[in-house]
């Protein structure tokens, strides 16, 4: 359907502060049917300071003065402040609306035009009728439509950013690639269309799966967890086609760190080569949110932009352990890997489970130690992938803190096995 080869970015610099306001600015496209422009001093990050809040509801009041007498839609959201969360837009009751608003000072936005509806089905294709959904992510570029496509319930991804456009053709070649595995094709949505529209932007139509609203449940994580572990494996050896490509676009991507990541990567290949793990086709970003159930059940996965064709499912199976446990306490997935490598994980229903992965796939601790290594590397390549800089303390999470913990585990294991430590500087 299109064409496979995807290029990542190669450097920090594809990153700009503009990718913080790009799914707000998409968002306010379709609404208007126009380009439109945002206040960058009012919307300048993910949380915003009291100034900054005041100013975006001042954006709001002048905007609405601007625009006396002409039709009109007011745009806002309870988490509009924060560039997340439902995007809702009114065409009745202005004034009124906006005047509720302001006294718990809710940004929005007014652009002219009466048919915001009609606007957004007219860029994207859908159907007018029932009114389109629209929701944005503070950390992705697309906007999510939730609407109908020939009457048929459907999910679109709109994109006008040459990163989020990206990001959509990878969706839409992984859940091409994922459909190829009759194992979870019944668990996958059906793509309706992706175009390419004037100006570069992109839309991507999906049929929407049935589901109940997230909730975390170690129940919910070990029907997941079971039915990965339930599949066969498709190809021989795991990463033997994209895991040194993968490790040198992290290198890229991250070069300040250069010479930290040389040592652990030059221990995963050599390991890599020693070991003949069978992989299938992997998500990439297993977890919670991209796994749909009804009730106990799976009843689809969703967002495939990190799909690789051989890829270990045990870093898959492990990333839904520990990013399910992580949201569940409020601790990102670093914290949790320095415990694998130092061998003391603290939470026991995560231990047990993480025991059962290993002796499922008939591995021992050190191996285990080495699939947290590839998850760690995947964590990296997924921020090379979508051109996102973490943030500083996420950055520093993610590398400076973490380096130690692999530098410790290595330097025991060549104590123990006799295997030569790369002995780069720290």
């Amino acid at each position: 359907m299109l064409d496979e080869s995807v290029q990542c970015a190669q450097s920090a610099e594809a990153d700009s502060t503009g990718h913080t306001l790009c799914a707000l600015m998409g968002t306010l496209n379709l609404i208007a049917g126009r380009p439109k422009g945002i206040p960058r001093h009012a919307y300048s990050g993910h949380t915003p300071s009291r100034t900054a809040r005041l100013l975006q509801v001042a954006n709001g009041a002048r905007e609405l003065l601007q625009s006396a007498g002409q039709p009109r839609s007011l745009v806002s959201g309870v988490d509009l402040a924060y560039l997340d969360g439902n995007i809702d837009y009114f065409t009745r009751d202005i004034v009124k609306r906006w005047w509720g608003f302001s006294s718990v000072k809710q940004p929005l936005f007014v652009v002219t035009g009466s048919d915001p509806a009609a606007s957004i089905a007219a860029i994207t294709g859908c159907d007018p009728q029932p009114a389109p959904r629209l929701s944005i992510c503070h950390y992705k570029c697309p906007v999510m439509v939730s609407a109908y496509w020939g009457g048929e319930a459907a999910v679109l991804k709109y994109a006008h950013c040459p990163v989020a456009v990206a990001e959509l053709e990878r969706q839409a070649n992984g859940l091409e690639l994922a459909a190829s595995d009759p194992q979870i094709r019944l668990l996958l949505p059906r793509t309706l269309s992706y175009s390419t529209l004037a100006g570069g932007a992109a839309i991507f139509a999906q049929t929407r799966l049935p589901a109940e609203p997230y909730e975390f449940s170690w129940r919910r994580v070990d029907a997941a967890a079971e039915l990965w572990r339930s599949r066969k494996p498709t190809c021989e050896k795991a990463g033997e086609e994209g895991l040194t490509q993968r490790l040198d676009q992290v290198k890229s991507f991250f070069p300040h760190f250069r010479d930290l990541l040389l040592p652990p990567m030059d221990a995963l290949l050599e390991w890599h080569e020693s070991k003949r793990i069978s992989g299938g086709i992997t998500h990439g970003d297993l977890c919670l949110r991209n796994i749909l159930f009804m009730r106990d059940a799976v009843s689809g996965i969703i967002d495939w932009d990190g799909a690789q064709r051989d890829g270990f499912l045990q870093v898959d199976e492990l990333y839904l352990l520990l990013s399910s446990c992580g949201a569940a306490h409020n601790v990102d997935n670093p914290h949790y890997l320095r415990q694998i490598w130092a061998g003391e994980m603290g939470d026991a229903a995560l231990a047990g489970r993480i025991a059962k992965l290993r002796i499922h796939a008939g591995m021992d601790e050190d191996d285990l130690k080495f699939v947290a290594l590839l998850l760690w590397f995947s964590l990296l390549w997924q921020h090379a992938m979508r051109c996102r800089m973490p943030s500083e303390s996420r950055l520093t999470d993610l590398i400076p803190k973490t380096i130690p913990a692999i530098m410790t585990w290595l330097a025991r294991r060549s104590k123990t096995t006799g295997i030569h430590a790369n002995s780069h500087a720290i």
